[in-house]
């Protein structure tokens, strides 16, 4: 029995609804590729006002490049049979203001392992088209470990296993053309994560040579020898518009010699470092990194989400818009890679879907970097309704940004309850009610104003007041949008007002 209720998602039905933040940034002179996300029944027709000199829109996708620094207001349209919907979208044309808000897409690894093929990938890009679930916001999508084999090609780089990978510029290219960004794996280590130690040609990361004593032995350590450049330009060659950057401990001065590596190509790179980036060097990574983890892998098992959600106490005070704390990617549905190192046959189902909606709820809310990472040709209708709500996607995507903050944390008699709050952009607040424990508990928040209170799981309006109360059973999440009501004195201006019309 499930007992948080979810709306359902109808991603191709409808009026249209603009699913976009309002702000949305590139660095100047770099090529910007941004597909305008709408739900609603097909065809849409898209307009914009306001596109800056450089950039043009074709069948809803924003292409080219501005040279000229600055923020750019656009009014961007979608119009289908049923309907029009508006949005007022700012422009920040910034050196590194990519991803002002968190990222949104697939990534591979929980789905296919080190197995990933290229057919995988862009039979998955296409299934996030063909779904309806890219008109949410999804729109990298990132391939993990697996696709490395030795040195070579014309930079002297990591390339591509040619089993797995036929041709990197033809895949970013295809991608690119439906509007999707894509992203790339790699690790200072000489040997990354999931690669085969003995295999030959044996997988590289972006050093080679004598592993350099100063670091980590782990995975061969890191090499003296250092190619971060010739990766760095092979990837930008290829299109590649995103790095998952992967060793432990992580450290600023690897971390820099890639971030400037980047910089130099001629693309926007989004940048995250994983997976032990200590609060140590916070101030490191609040700057440099799009988003930075220092939590356990997803594992889709309820003692590991408790680790992983528990991790983001300690950076509470340092995330900052554009600079997210990332909390791994998501273990929710046909999760192969999980299945396989859990040994059964059977579809992985280790969390109930009570527990699914905890994993995807705290993500969202602490505006993680939200990756789906299962085999979407085995997508089921509960799946959809999680990933694809747009209440809970836009509290995400708020551009604000204000962090998640604990408004209520209560661990007695063996219950866990965390409250927690964030304040929105149009002036609403957010709050999210966690029960962790093995208990059922009965909450009651209290506000400091008079509130219209709403269910953004189920789209549904529920009271008006300055508190409300819920009885929260184990393992569950619920996530509410508030609305500041008028005073009663404002209300009777307003009806004032109304008379005298």
């Amino acid at each position: 029995m499930r007992h948080t209720k979810i709306a359902h998602a109808s991603p191709l039905e409808g009026a249209p609804r603009l699913n976009l933040p309002s702000e949305y940034g590139a660095s100047p002179n770099k090529e910007i590729i941004f597909r305008i996300s709408a739900t609603g029944r097909r065809p849409i027709t898209f307009r914009i006002e306001g596109l800056p000199e450089g950039l043009s829109l074709k069948e809803g996708i924003i292409r080219g490049r501005v040279e000229k620094e600055g923020s750019y207001p656009l009014r961007i349209e979608a119009e289908n049979a049923l309907g029009k919907a508006e949005k007022n979208v700012t422009l920040q044309i910034f050196p590194g203001s990519l991803l002002l808000t968190p990222l949104m897409g697939f990534s591979s690894w929980n789905a296919f392992g080190f197995e990933v093929t290229q057919e995988d990938m862009e039979r998955t890009a296409q299934q996030l088209l063909s779904t309806g679930i890219a008109e949410y916001g999804y729109r990298y999508v990132n391939v993990d470990s697996g696709w490395q084999a030795g040195y070579g090609g014309e930079f002297d780089a990591t390339q591509p296993d040619p089993e797995k990978f036929t041709d990197m510029k033809l895949f970013c290219r295809r991608l690119h053309d439906k509007g999707l960004l894509c992203g790339i794996y790699s690790s200072p280590m000489l040997v990354p994560y999931g690669c085969d130690m003995n295999h030959e040609p044996r997988p590289t990361g972006t050093t080679q040579g004598e592993p350099d004593p100063v670091w980590s032995e782990e995975r061969g350590g890191i090499g003296t020898v250092r190619k971060e450049k010739n990766n760095a330009l092979q990837w930008a060659d290829w299109g590649f518009d995103y790095l998952k950057y992967d060793w432990r401990p992580c450290d600023p001065y690897n971390a820099d010699q890639m971030k400037r590596a980047l910089l130099e190509t001629d693309r926007d790179f989004g940048f995250c470092v994983t997976v032990r980036a200590y609060d140590l060097y916070h101030a490191y990574w609040e700057k440099n990194c799009t988003s930075y983890r220092c939590g356990p892998d997803s594992h889709g098992m309820w003692h590991y989400l408790l680790k992983s959600y528990r991790s983001y106490f300690d950076f509470i005070p340092y995330v900052k818009k554009g600079h997210f704390f990332d909390m791994d990617m998501l273990d929710i549905g046909d999760c192969t890679m999980l299945k396989k190192r859990d040994g059964n046959n059977f579809r992985y189902r280790a969390y109930t879907e009570d527990e699914q909606i905890v994993a995807f709820s705290y993500r969202a809310f602490f505006a993680s970097p939200l990756q789906i990472s299962c085999r979407l040709e085995s997508l089921s209708e509960f799946e959809t309704d999680l990933f694809c709500n747009e209440e809970i996607l836009e509290i995400h995507q708020d551009a604000l940004f204000s962090p998640a903050l604990p408004h209520l944390i209560r661990e007695v008699n063996g219950g866990c309850v965390h409250v927690w709050k964030r304040l929105l952009e149009n002036g609403d607040q957010a709050i999210a009610v966690f029960n962790l424990g093995e208990t059922e508990e009965k909450i009651t928040v209290y506000l400091e104003k008079r509130f219209r209170i709403r269910d953004a799981w189920e789209k549904k309006d529920l009271s008006e007041g300055n508190q409300f109360s819920l009885f929260t059973y184990p393992h569950t999440a619920r996530i509410f949008r508030l609305k500041e009501m008028p005073s009663v004195k404002g209300r009777l201006a307003q009806k004032a007002q109304i008379d005298e019309k």
